[in-house]
């Protein structure tokens, strides 16, 4: 989890703790500026509350912890756009103008969900896939057109993949999923009822899941073996059209893909040439 985040959240925090997370998140520029000393004076508290909070949140101490900041701070300035994700182009817009800014809007959508993507959280969805049987995915709407093109991708590499969600067959497919299996869950707000009931019983038989959300303090993300965040910026009902949503799972799904695929190149890459050959010989190229 990102270090603004945490402070945020303040997990198991004392009371001191809470007070110099809560100094910090409110201020954010002068904190680049303070050294330990003059963050325990303005805070009322000590070196050692301090010392203590930056290793709760996973650091070795306030340098690392002022690093971290400062580069928290600098990708925030950089994701800053007048682009309304609800409403990202008005009445009496030119075709050119309605163009640039949903170009401006996808760019603004990427970079932030790169912000929030965890090296060490992709590394372990990339395994926990690539080591299951099967993978069963959870998903309706649009993102269930998100989870279609994921599932295309993931034949490639010869990855056995149910939709779970299609043709309202979820509570059949749940039952046969086993712990060898992984499941996968694709959804913005993270509140839906048979998701969460879904979760429950894999939790209850001990089969992992991974859930791709805004709403990564829902009890399915919380619950989840991995939670990976996107970014929550979408009205659920006052909006255009599910434009940022869509591209950032999107975004998150080609990544886990480009992470799976890389745990063994060579193989996949050998596969592919061979597909390629065997598709010459039996004259199919031109059907795919």
């Amino acid at each position: 989890m990102r270090l603004l985040s945490q402070l945020a959240e303040m997990d198991h925090f004392t009371p001191n703790e809470q007070s110099i997370a809560a100094y910090i998140l409110t201020h954010q520029e002068q904190m680049l500026h303070l050294n330990i000393q003059q963050l325990a004076k303005a805070t009322y508290t000590s070196h050692s509350a301090i010392h203590r909070l930056t290793q709760k949140v996973g650091l070795s101490g306030f340098k690392e912890f002022t690093i971290c900041l400062a580069r928290e701070f600098q990708q925030q300035q950089g994701q800053e756009s007048e682009v309304n994700v609800n409403y990202p182009f008005n009445l009496g817009e030119s075709s050119l103008q309605i163009a640039k800014e949903i170009a401006d809007l996808m760019k603004n959508t990427i970079d932030k969900n790169l912000a929030l993507i965890e090296d060490e959280l992709l590394s372990q969805t990339a395994h926990l896939l690539d080591q299951a049987e099967r993978i069963f995915i959870y998903a309706l709407g649009d993102s269930q057109i998100r989870a279609k093109s994921f599932q295309n991708k993931l034949f490639k590499i010869n990855k056995y993949v149910v939709i779970a969600t299609e043709l309202s067959e979820w509570a059949h497919h749940t039952l046969n999923v086993t712990p060898r299996d992984c499941a996968l869950f694709l959804t913005y707000h993270g509140n839906s009822p048979s998701y969460i009931k879904v979760s429950r019983y894999l939790q209850q038989e001990q089969i992992p899941w991974v859930t791709i959300t805004a709403n990564h303090q829902g009890e399915l993300a919380r619950s989840s073996t991995i939670c990976i965040e996107l970014p929550d910026d979408e009205v659920k009902l006052a909006k255009i059209g599910t434009f940022s949503s869509q591209i950032a799972l999107e975004y998150v799904l080609n990544v886990i893909y480009g992470c799976m695929y890389k745990i063994d190149y060579k193989h996949h890459m050998k596969n592919t040439e061979e597909s390629l050959h065997k598709f010459n010989c039996s004259h199919m190229i031109d059907d795919i």
